[in-house]
This record gives C-alpha cells, sequence and structure tokens, in this order.
C-alpha cells in the first residue's frame, strides 16, 4: 500500500540513527505486514522507502498479538514476529523498524510553535494518562467482580449498557480536559 509510505518515512526522517542505518539497505525491498495492513517498499540512498517496482527481498510479518503489545508499551516476543524471504536481511531490519518512534512534539512545534506545542503536549498527556487510570481502575474493579462468589454472568445487553457507560465517561473526562485547557488560555492573558 504506497499511500502509508509517506507516513513510514516520516517517523523514518523523525529518527536519524535509524535513517542513516537503513540507508546501507540502498536498493533492497521490504515487505512489512501489520494488522492487516501490508507496505512494501525499496530502500533509497537516504534511508526512505519508494514505491517497489519488484518482487520484497524479504517480509517482517508482525502478527495481531505483536500489534497489541505496541499499542500497549509492551515489546513483542520471538514469536509474535516472523521473517520469510532473505532471513538475514529481515533479522537486521528489524530492530532498525523497530526503533522508529513518533516524535509528536516535532510535528506539533513544526505547526504552532515551541511554546504551544508545549502545552498542547502537556495537557495531552496529562488526558491519556487519566483515561488509563480510569481504563485500570475499571478492570481491576471487573477483576474483582468476577472473583465474587456470587457474581452474575453479565448478559450481552448488560455488557453493552456498560460499555456505553465508560465511553460517556471517557469522551466527559476528555470534554473536561478540554474546558480546562481553555480556561488555562484565558487566565494568561
Amino acid at each position: 500500500m504506497s499511500a502509508l509510505l509517506p507516513v513510514i518515512n516520516h517517523l523514518i526522517q523523525q529518527n536519524r540513527e535509524a535513517q542513516a542505518a537503513l540507508s546501507a539497505f540502498a536498493g533492497k525491498t521490504l515487505a512489512l505486514h501489520a494488522a492487516g495492513v501490508q507496505i512494501t517498499g525499496t530502500f533509497n540512498e537516504q534511508g526512505f522507502l519508494e514505491c517497489a517496482r519488484n518482487a520484497a527481498d524479504t517480509e517482517i510479518r508482525f502478527n495481531a498479538g505483536a500489534v497489541q503489545k505496541v499499542l500497549q508499551g509492551q515489546t513483542p516476543g520471538v514469536g509474535d514476529v516472523s521473517v520469510s524471504g532473505d532471513t538475514g536481511l529481515g533479522v537486521a531490519l528489524l530492530p532498525l523498524i523497530g526503533s522508529l518512534r513518533y516524535h509528536a512534539n516535532d510535528d506539533l512545534s513544526r505547526l504552532f510553535g515551541d511554546a504551544a506545542a508545549g502545552g498542547i503536549s502537556v495537557r495531552a498527556e496529562k488526558a491519556g494518562h487519566t483515561a488509563k487510570q480510569i481504563g485500570l481502575s475499571i478492570l481491576e474493579q471487573l477483576g474483582d467482580f468476577a472473583k465474587e462468589p456470587e457474581a452474575p454472568v453479565v448478559d450481552k445487553h448488560t455488557l453493552s449498557a456498560w460499555s456505553h457507560e465508560v465511553d460517556t465517561l471517557r469522551d466527559d473526562t476528555a470534554r473536561f480536559e478540554a474546558r480546562l485547557a481553555k480556561l488555562e488560555e484565558r487566565n494568561k492573558v
């Protein structure tokens, strides 16, 4: 899917050390499979991926468990990733691909300036932390509830209603954070 190449190249650009290392693989073609998406590209001399005109030299495939682990901040295990084709090339590329990190502050600074980017980043981090704490608390409560000997089996309707309430709480928290941010802005003036 060549439409995702600019996204991957943006990540590569934000990670200069990985970009320099990837430039050593100029002319090699990689097929990357993750979360139902396939990206195939050939590395150029600058370490960026270009549309591939030939078959992949190596394929790296992340199974669904690997994607979930990454989203949860965990490191995928050996069984979560498979490499085919030129396995030596795949094994060499895997840590470089895995080291790519998105740095939102870079983009926010470019769009809004350094001062605004810092404020946006802090508020977003606080909101994310709050949402994560709420989620962990709910999971903990569910775990405690399930341990009760008289715990009823929840039907689909009850679970759906509860899920809707959790979504509403999350949305309310996000709106609250936005209002706080606006109030902070007004107080600065």
